[in-house]
């Protein structure tokens, strides 16, 4: 397994659209970071450390978290099961293994991202807020999870990249609608999405850490009933 999450690891690392929104992220969060610090609209927020250190990086993430995960890492199974690598990568690990190896390489992936943006909005503005960066972790995990269950269900790749991009747009636009609009005919979708526990209710956010465990055994029992 360890083998898996290190090619897969960087793998990610090696893309040139992997940087690009890697420097989007950091620069984003710092010029946010730096505003809000400096900017008289903000003097109230700045006074506090925890509305300035990651609200930039937060709000990155909770737009386009999903479509960044699940572009990047929409064919992550079935990358392998279409170039046959996948009967090699079961000879030398169990099936349970690959899936876990998989997840781990995507959430450790994001993991480093917001923790290189963290380390540096907080040298800008002094201050180190940790929960808020586990707040956007468990939330990252949700992400890889279904990242994992897509690319276990969708057998070909030009499938997944096309439902990776409308999953990652209807989302954020589905979750923050339910998380702001109480009456909205997805209202339900608050207590299943984690975009409401991430704006108002973080104690929530165990729902959709069970959700992403759920996500990963879903994901495990389609891959150990595939035919390779």
């Amino acid at each position: 397994m360890k083998g898996i999450v290190i090619r897969e690891f960087f793998g990610l690392m090696k893309g040139i659209k992997s940087i690009l929104i890697i420097l989007f992220i950091t620069g984003i969060s710092v010029l946010s970071a730096r505003y809000m610090s400096n900017s008289t609209l903000f003097a109230e927020e700045a006074n506090n450390p925890e509305s300035t250190a990651l609200a930039g990086l937060s709000f990155v993430l909770i737009l386009f978290g999903a479509l960044f995960v699940f572009t990047l890492s929409h064919d992550a199974v079935n990358r392998d099961i279409e170039l046959q690598r996948i009967r090699l990568l079961i000879t030398k690990t169990s099936r349970t293994s690959v899936i876990i190896g998989k997840f781990a390489a995507i959430w450790l992936f994001w993991a480093a991202v917001t923790f290189i943006s963290f380390l540096i909005v907080s040298a800008i503005t002094r201050t180190f807020v940790i929960h808020e960066l586990l707040y956007l972790w468990v939330y990252l995990a949700f992400l890889a999870s279904l990242c994992v269950l897509l690319s276990t269900l969708v057998t070909h790749r030009t499938y997944s990249v096309i439902l990776s991009v409308l999953a990652g747009i209807a989302m954020p636009v589905i979750g923050l609608w339910s998380a702001f609009s109480p009456s909205s005919p997805v209202a339900a979708a608050r207590y299943v999405l984690p975009y409401y526990p991430m704006a108002e209710q973080p104690v929530l956010l165990l729902i959709t850490a069970a959700e992403a465990g759920l996500a990963l055994a879903a994901a495990m029992m389609l891959f150990h009933r595939k035919e390779l």
